[in-house]
């Protein structure tokens, strides 16, 4: 387990199949926030669908082992399922994207439990209260934030989707040194409470056997005296003579 007084290592994950940005930060024991690394993984259409899942699980997965990151963050997505287009204001269905992102997410959960790393999904704002102070901050007031909280943040961020990666990954280690102060490792999620109805005991059914009635001296008779196959039941179960 990582001591607080200990640098925190995450990365903070933009999921896409097209465009999945990434970026690994550090947060030292004096609240600095170093930047290791950062970029947008992109992938053509071009190729097969498992060659770009492919992509996308060996740099995550190397990234996470390289810098020994303790927290792995991203995006929880909310989807709508038609979304209107400010041009023809049609609605547009966004399943296909809907399921391309959600494979994405999927990698992220199986590099974390490959490597047993803390995983945790965060709303946009929850991320702009970590990293811009409030849950309403614009993209550019976020943008902003960024670049006064990392320190030798010298390159110009090349796409949209690295620099969410790094206010997630901000967000990540800021949110995994809070539950460290708190002596906890991961969150403690509540548990449900039970129902009355499911508090109440159920009672163990009863299975009775039900002999078959012994035929009647007619019955046997009839049954004697007919051939198998011409023995046949009434809808009440009598037999036909």
């Amino acid at each position: 387990m990582t001591n607080v007084s200990d640098s925190i290592f995450g990365i903070g994950i933009d999921q896409g199949i097209a465009n999945c940005g990434y970026s690994v930060v550090e947060l030292t024991a004096t609240d600095d926030i170093l930047i290791h690394t950062s970029g947008t993984i992109i992938t053509s259409s071009k190729h097969e669908l498992s060659e770009r899942i492919s992509l996308i699980y060996n740099t995550i997965n190397h990234l996470s082992k390289e810098y020994n990151v303790s927290i792995l963050g991203c995006e929880k997505l909310f989807f709508s399922p038609k979304q209107k287009s400010d041009s023809n204001k049609k609605g547009r269905n966004k399943s296909a994207s809907i399921v391309y992102t959600n494979m994405a997410t999927g990698v992220l959960y199986l590099i974390a439990g490959q490597n047993n790393l803390h995983l945790k999904e965060f709303v946009p704002g929850t991320v702009k209260k970590y990293v811009a102070g409030h849950g309403k901050a614009t993209k550019e007031e976020v943008a902003e934030a960024v670049k006064l909280l990392v320190k030798g943040l010298n390159k110009e961020l090349e796409t949209e989707h690295e620099a969410d990666a790094i206010a997630i990954a901000i967000t990540a280690v800021r949110f995994k040194k809070e539950l460290m102060e708190k002596g906890l490792e991961r969150e403690v999620k509540p548990k449900k409470k039970k129902s009355k109805k499911a508090l109440k005991e159920v009672p163990e059914p009863i299975f009775v056997e039900l002999e078959e009635p012994e035929p009647t001296k007619f019955e046997m008779e009839i049954v004697v005296n007919k051939p198998l196959e011409q023995i046949k039941r009434t809808k009440k179960g009598e037999i036909e003579t």
